[in-house]
């Protein structure tokens, strides 16, 4: 699914470096919102896209708007205007429809539970799709390919060629490609044998089409978990994309983190992505088997590692500091006050577990 919505705000002015899953993902957004239009017999303009868009009383995620959002203002770019474009960029932010709450996904992956869920998949010897996912499940957190990319790598010898699926010239990925060594040697044999099945399977295959069907017995795998209590809620929320931040996860304690290794192996251009958006490195389960190439690393953007390091560096000073802390000190920071119009400092509450990879607020850890 992330492959084919990209949850970002775009530049009409940029109209021809979309990525183009995401193109097809916003026209097919505008045409239906067109057909609507057509059914009331109205003529498409911005303030009728908003009307339309929010009166339905849609119930939907930050994401989810976000992604009309865009969607919506690229596809008025193309067929009336950029002025009426950015008209409707105003139009939509002045109604600020309310998003709902979801729940978070894991961005983890233990061993432990890729066990379960691969034995689920593999009870049967026939069945493409179950047989798909259980090796997403277990090549994923090695190379770290997003499921849309299988169809596109390469493996020639020790290095895994991949294509970018979010490149756009100048502000997303790390070039067309990324490519990736991998040490055999530390890959198991299981490792090994998944990851070239899926550059056969996948070969040149269309994940908007055949993603549905894979994401189905994941999916399945997972109720039959749960069902019988063998997975929690929590890990009942798992994704196969799970696969992608566990990678991040290991890479972060594996490579060189803060020289942007790991947007390298990822295919980022900005190294804060990562920091920000992926699997918190103390989520790490074991030694990642693969890193980038110089090649791959060198078009990370510079701004951003030097970004990175001074936040990696001021997390460091804050833990040093909070561990160096008295138990009561530590007890104090530990406790925040809510937000108030009257700025009250009267009530807090205890944090009772860092969020994000942060503690108090305090600077990004992961």
């Amino acid at each position: 699914m992330i492959c084919a919505l990209l949850h970002r705000y775009v530049n009409v002015g940029d109209l021809m470096s979309l990525a183009v899953r995401t193109e097809r993902a916003y026209r097919r957004a505008g045409l239906r919102f067109d057909r609507v239009l057509a059914e009331e017999n109205v003529v498409p303009s911005a303030a009728e896209y908003v009307r339309v868009l929010t009166s339905s009383g849609r119930q939907l995620s930050a994401s989810s708007w976000r992604f009309l959002r865009a969607a919506i203002k690229w596809w008025i770019a193309g067929s009336i205007s950029e002025r009426e474009a950015e008209l409707f960029t105003r139009l939509f932010g002045a109604m600020k429809p309310v998003p709902i709450k979801t729940k978070r996904p894991p961005k983890r992956l233990p061993i432990s539970l890729v066990q379960s869920l691969v034995n689920v998949l593999r009870e049967t010897p026939r069945g493409r799709n179950k047989r798909i996912a259980a090796d997403m499940l277990i090549a994923g957190p090695v190379v770290g390919l997003r499921p849309c990319e299988w169809a596109r790598a390469e493996l020639n010898g020790d290095v895994l060629r991949v294509q970018n699926a979010k490149y756009r010239p100048g502000i997303s990925g790390n070039g067309s490609h990324r490519e990736l060594v991998l040490q055999w040697h530390v890959i198991t044999t299981e490792q090994r044998d998944a990851i070239r099945r899926l550059l056969t399977d996948l070969k040149g295959a269309d994940w908007e089409r055949i993603g549905g069907n894979i994401r189905r017995a994941f999916n399945n795998a997972k109720r039959r978990l749960k069902v019988t209590g063998e997975i929690t809620k929590g890990q009942a929320r798992t994704r196969l994309y799970e696969a992608r931040h566990q990678f991040s996860a290991d890479a972060k304690r594996t490579l060189d983190y803060a020289g942007g290794e790991v947007a390298g192996a990822m295919g980022h251009r900005a190294a804060m992505t990562a920091h920000s958006a992926y699997g918190n490195r103390s989520k790490a389960t074991g030694t990642l088997p693969v890193k980038p190439t110089v090649e791959s690393v060198e078009k990370v953007s510079e701004k951003s590692i030097i970004q990175l390091a001074r936040s990696l560096a001021k997390a460091a000073a804050y833990k040093l500091g909070f561990a160096g802390a008295s138990g009561s000190e530590r007890r104090e920071s530990m406790t925040v006050s809510p937000p108030s119009r009257q700025r009250s400092s009267d009530s807090s509450r205890p944090l009772t577990r860092p969020s994000n990879g942060r503690r108090d607020n305090g600077p990004n850890t992961s």
